[in-house]
């Protein structure tokens, strides 16, 4: 309807803030540091909270945040109670990769007199036990790793470092152990080798009653367990024992608002591998993942009020820094205002001159502080602590930290011209006020 008119108030905006560059260049330096800084603060917060959830749970708390399933399963039922602990596995990290593992264990077996002390033979037999170890998870010292039985000759072993230097026995050596519920099932055995764990740390070794350590003194003296092939252990040759397995999740995906789902799936897991009709006869399942979770979900709150409290702080600081530059400008423009209103301006134009005013001064914060945010955030997080614990921060330029810099560039551009738009319409008031009543009328001394 008006052809130009965009044009004509874009240009005398450009007038505008050219003729206050000076002023309006420190309020655009003023929003764009709130605002870039308020983003980064955002950033580095989710950033750094999902980075720090998920280094705790794969380092520190490993242990802690895995499922751990004991049973004694006959060997006809071990598939089917396999599948029951993946599935429940699967349910119980609320969908996350998971990682199963499995060590099969016999019962106890007595080990020969002959290797105690002279003065210990009076007492409680050495006891041990085979297992099927996850090969990953050990590693060969000395001699080789066992090979499967041929159901004639003795079953092959390899023993821990610690037990073999206790026994004094090295591959090549053998010895006969004996069923300690059955005194009449001897088993011929022949050490093939020497092992030991290839970290301790490994969560694993929860399935190991010795912790990996190839040794326990209680009561009775463990020496093991005996590494020996699944398929000896699969062959039913050798007297039943229990079956673990231990479940751990890849954690890479998660992130802060997943805690609650993931809680709330984990804490029913050790229920559900209850009711399963293939552990009828009993079960042990522990999981500490919800407990873990509870103690991370505190740390976060408390290292979220920290930096609210920096947050505060700073919108403090940048309020009084922008309202000082919005008292200066208004005060420059009064002049400016009173001649567009002389002149037919309306309330409505003065406002537009004033939105547009404010976009100039929102669009560049909104749109650099979130670019910024990323090497801010990886800035704070190399010059603090987390570098000095390996922990890697992700992206940092997320949904929520384009909208808090939506918002606060915004907010902060409102509080630069929003004085100058009350000022303008109190100042018409106060001054239609302030005149007589004959002049408000249009009437003067020398009219007729």
């Amino acid at each position: 309807m008006f052809p130009g008119l965009g044009d004509q108030v874009t240009g005398f905006v450009l007038l505008r803030v050219r003729a206050h560059r000076l002023l309006l260049s420190a309020a655009v330096l003023a929003v764009l540091l709130t605002t870039s800084v308020l983003a980064a603060l955002t950033a580095f917060s989710g950033s750094v909270g999902d980075a720090a959830l998920r280094h705790t749970l794969t380092h520190r708390s490993a242990a802690s945040a895995a499922l751990v399933v004991s049973a004694s399963v006959d060997h006809e039922q071990r598939a089917e109670a396999d599948e029951a602990v993946r599935k429940a596995s699967r349910d119980a990290f609320d969908g996350l990769p998971v990682t199963v593992g499995k060590l099969e264990s016999s019962g106890s077996y007595a080990l020969p007199r002959s290797l105690q002390d002279p003065a210990a033979r009076r007492g409680e037999p050495d006891l041990t036990h085979f297992s099927a170890l996850d090969p990953d998870r050990t590693r060969i010292t000395e001699g080789k790793a066992p090979a499967a039985s041929d159901g004639t000759g003795p079953v092959q072993v390899a023993l821990p470092v610690v037990a073999a230097e206790a026994l004094k026995l090295k591959p090549g050596a053998r010895l006969t152990v004996t069923d300690r519920l059955h005194d009449d099932k001897k088993q011929r055995v022949l050490v093939t080798g020497v092992y030991e764990a290839a970290d301790r740390s490994d969560p694993y070794w929860q399935l190991d009653p010795l912790g990996g350590r190839g040794v326990r003194k209680l009561a009775f003296t463990t020496y093991g367990p005996l590494l020996t092939d699944p398929s000896v252990l699969a062959s039913g040759t050798l007297g039943g024992g229990q079956t673990s397995w231990l479940a751990s999740a890849d954690f890479a995906t998660l992130t802060t608002g997943s805690m609650d789902g993931l809680r709330d799936a984990s804490a029913g897991a050790p229920e559900a591998l209850t009711a399963a009709p293939v552990f009828k006869s009993g079960v042990t399942a522990r999981m500490s993942l919800p407990t873990v979770l509870d103690q991370l979900d505190r740390a976060l709150l408390v290292s979220r009020s920290t930096l609210m409290i920096v947050a505060v702080q700073l919108v403090l600081l940048a309020a009084y820094a922008l309202l000082l530059v919005a008292r200066l400008l208004n005060s420059e423009r009064d002049g400016e205002r009173e001649l567009l209103r002389a002149r037919g301006g309306s309330r409505g134009r003065i406002t537009s001159f004033a939105a547009i005013e404010a976009l100039l001064l929102a669009v560049p914060a909104a749109v650099v502080a979130p670019l910024l945010a990323g090497p801010l955030t990886g800035l704070l997080a190399e010059r603090s602590a987390l570098s000095r614990i390996g922990l890697e921060v992700g992206a940092a330029s997320t949904g929520t930290v384009w909208l808090v810099s939506a918002a606060v560039a915004l907010a902060c551009a409102l509080a630069v011209v929003a004085p100058s738009l009350t000022a303008g319409a109190g100042g018409r008031r106060t001054r239609a006020a302030s005149l007589p009543g004959p002049v408000r009328a249009g009437r003067t001394s020398g009219c007729c």
